[in-house]
Order: C-alpha cells, then sequence, then structure tokens
C-alpha cells in the first residue's frame, strides 16, 4: 500500500483537480452505504443477510454523484442495469469483493459478467464541462497547484479513454473490514492486475468540489452588531443626550 502523499498524488495525476475531492468522498460515500445497510438489515429483523447484500446497488446509486463533476459522464457499461462514472476518461467501479476482509483482492475474480468485461473498453461520453473562474482546485494546498504532477495531470495527455480504477469493498453488517481502490486491469482469468492501490479506512471524507471557506464569504458567518446611535433629546434632569450618559 502507498502512503498519504502518494495517494494524493495519485488521485490528482489521475482525475485532474479533482482528484483530492474524488478521494475523499469515495471513502464517505462507502461509510454512508455501510452505515445505511447495516441500519436497513438490523430493522428488517431477518436471519438472511439479503438486504444488507443490496449494498452492491446502494453503492452504485451514490456514485452516481460523480457524474456531476466537470469532465464527467454517466455511463452503461455493456448491458448493465446501472450507470458507472467516468471522470477525465476514467471509470470508477465500487466493488464489494468480500464479507470478512480475509478475502485475497489478487486472488479474487472480477470479470464475472459481460458487464464487468465492457468496463475496461468505455469511452468517455459526453462529459460536462467546466467554466474555468480561475479559482484554485478543490482540496489542494498551494505546493500542489504550482507542482507539475499537477500540470501535467491537468494536460489533455491524461484524458484517455479505457482506465479503470477499482473501489474494493469488504464489508458485512457488523463492520466495514477494508477498502482500498486502485488502476486496475483485467488479465486473462477474469482476476485484476492492480497498478497501483490504496488503502481508504483511513483516508477523510473530503468537502463539496470546488468548496471554499465559509467562514470567509460575505454572505456567511454572524454578521457585525450594527450599532444606531440616535440623537437623543437631552434628558429632563442631567440637561445632557441620554445616550451620552454611559
Amino acid at each position: 500500500m502507498c502512503s498519504v502523499d502518494e495517494g494524493r498524488r495519485w488521485a490528482i495525476e489521475t482525475f485532474g483537480a479533482h482528484g483530492v475531492h474524488i478521494r475523499g468522498r469515495v471513502a464517505e460515500l462507502i461509510r454512508e452505504e455501510h452505515a445505511a445497510s447495516a441500519d436497513a438489515q438490523e430493522a428488517s429483523g431477518h436471519r438472511s443477510r439479503g438486504v444488507y447484500g443490496e449494498f452492491w446497488r446502494g453503492i452504485l446509486e451514490r456514485f452516481e454523484d460523480f457524474g456531476n463533476l466537470p469532465h464527467a459522464a454517466l455511463v452503461r457499461p455493456g448491458q448493465a442495469p446501472y450507470k458507472i462514472p467516468v471522470v477525465n476518461g476514467v471509470a470508477i467501479f465500487p466493488w464489494r469483493y468480500g464479507r470478512t476482509g480475509g478475502e485475497d483482492l489478487v486472488a479474487t475474480p472480477f470479470v464475472t459478467s459481460d458487464a464487468r468485461s465492457a468496463m475496461f473498453a468505455l469511452g468517455s461520453g459526453a462529459t460536462q464541462g467546466e467554466l474555468n473562474l480561475g479559482l484554485p482546485g478543490p482540496g489542494l494546498t498551494p505546493e500542489e497547484e504550482l507542482a507539475d504532477v499537477f500540470e501535467a495531470a491537468m494536460s489533455e495527455a491524461l484524458v484517455t479513454t479505457g482506465k479503470v480504477v477499482v473501489v474494493a469493498i469488504s464489508s458485512s453488517p457488523m463492520a466495514l473490514h477494508a477498502m482500498s481502490w486502485g488502476e486496475a486491469t483485467s488479465t486473462s482469468d477474469g482476476r485484476l492486475k492492480w497498478s497501483f492501490v490504496e488503502d481508504l479506512i483511513e483516508v477523510a471524507a473530503s468537502g463539496p468540489a470546488g468548496a471554499v471557506d465559509s467562514r470567509k464569504t460575505f454572505t456567511a458567518g454572524e454578521p457585525p452588531t450594527k450599532v444606531i446611535r440616535w440623537q437623543s433629546e437631552p434628558d429632563d434632569s442631567s440637561g445632557v443626550p441620554a445616550d451620552d450618559d454611559e
């Protein structure tokens, strides 16, 4: 597994200016879906874990949020009954590969359907453009904004097709055991060959894409108290204005 700094760098190189946001948001969405699915399982009262088993459908729906980012689209892989986000030509697919945390991620078959196979040949589709307002990238430090890696990530050379980032999850109603992500390709036997993997368990949630500190906006925070001082009539007893008698 890579370090935190390596994970941030990879996210920026892969997805551009919104890479850091996507990285944090992926971890956040997985935690949200796990909590919701576990609660639904408990509320059902079923001995069967079929309610939690719908996790795969719920996390796919949550990942549709990434389709709203600039240079992103939701694309249907093959004849799948769902769509997955493609950001800067890179597909993102959440995959619940295990239930205990003890599974071997490398040995677990991935390409088990035509839709899974089709993910590795997706086009970027019709993407949503971005209005360039000259604002800093979301979640980036000043150093990252000026770094060569950021310049390279925003170049047209990285807006390619055919790349797949798989978000691998092992979970059960009892716990979220493991979550990681990285770029992967399929092998001849349907497994994944990883060129990069990062553990997301310790990655903090990100704020909204393009968000700025609300404390620094002119419409947010506590408005200043405006003291209006009236020219009052002289006090009958003192002969001075009442607002000066303090």
